[in-house]
């Protein structure tokens, strides 16, 4: 079978990890133990126990060992394909590559810039492999290199910081802030135009009608991230003049349309 790309893992991480776990099964089959030998580490040893050289001894050990290197191994590889695949995808965003290479250049060259994108990295890292994320972390970092990153440095690690509390599915609901239809609320309660009653449910209907969403799994998904976003107050309802409801960005979520989506 081929070597999967970059792009493969992301997009079809369970997939990897399967045939990765063949190669995992060769390692521990080639491990044998000993027929009839009791393996422990006697009481008293001390706690601080360097992998290589001390469980090393044990034949438990070697099978600790190979587990430890096949999962380091893996982890390496996905964490790589993640950050090929988040650079590709800024690239992508441009059509004047160089131009691009050399803003990205700039960025990492500068203490504060290095900074951020090691931050948006940390996001990366942080998360399954997720095309979702890595196309809103790439417009991210597409929108702080065409800034004055190193003035802006605060806004951009709060920005950033925020996006990390957030589900991808969160961040992709948000960023599609032109589709949310208006809703009718049969009883509300408001205070001015905000509604403070509940109207998640309504909401949740509607919009995964639009989005023609059957799936019940999934549309139980997006009810949870909506309720995400209304949590961290990313996104409210108000009243309209024609006495339907309409949900609406904050001036939170506002200040995350630009790392998120390009501009409409």
């Amino acid at each position: 079978m081929d070597k999967p790309t970059g792009k493969d893992i992301v997009l079809r991480p369970e997939q990897y990890l399967a045939e990765q776990g063949k190669t995992l099964d060769d390692r521990l089959q080639s491990v044998q133990l000993p027929a009839g030998t009791e393996e422990f580490i006697a009481a008293g040893r001390t706690k601080r126990i360097i992998r290589d050289q001390v469980l090393g001894l044990f034949k438990i050990g070697e099978v600790v060992r190979e587990v430890l290197n096949w999962n380091e191994n893996v982890d390496e590889e996905i964490k790589a394909a993640k950050k090929a695949l988040l650079l590709s995808s800024y690239l992508e965003r441009t059509d004047e590559n160089t131009s691009a290479i050399s803003d990205l250049k700039k960025l990492l060259v500068s203490a504060p810039g290095n900074t951020l994108f090691n931050k948006i990295l940390q996001i990366l890292d942080g998360n399954p492999p997720d095309p979702l994320l890595v196309d809103h972390l790439a417009n991210a970092l597409e929108h702080i290199v065409e800034t004055d990153f190193e003035s802006l440095f605060e806004e951009h690690k709060y920005a950033l910081a925020k996006i990390d509390q957030l589900t991808p599915q969160a961040l992709a609901i948000l960023a599609d802030r032109v589709s949310w239809p208006l809703i009718t609320l049969n009883n509300r309660v408001s205070d001015g135009s905000r509604v403070t009653s509940d109207w998640l449910v309504e909401f949740t209907s509607a919009y995964v009608k639009i989005k023609l969403i059957s799936d019940p799994r999934y549309q139980e998904r997006i009810r949870f991230s909506i309720n995400e976003l209304t949590t961290t107050r990313m996104i409210e309802a108000h009243m309209t003049d024609g006495g339907r409801t309409k949900c609406t960005v904050t001036s939170m979520g506002q200040m995350l349309i630009p790392y998120i989506s390009k501009p409409r």
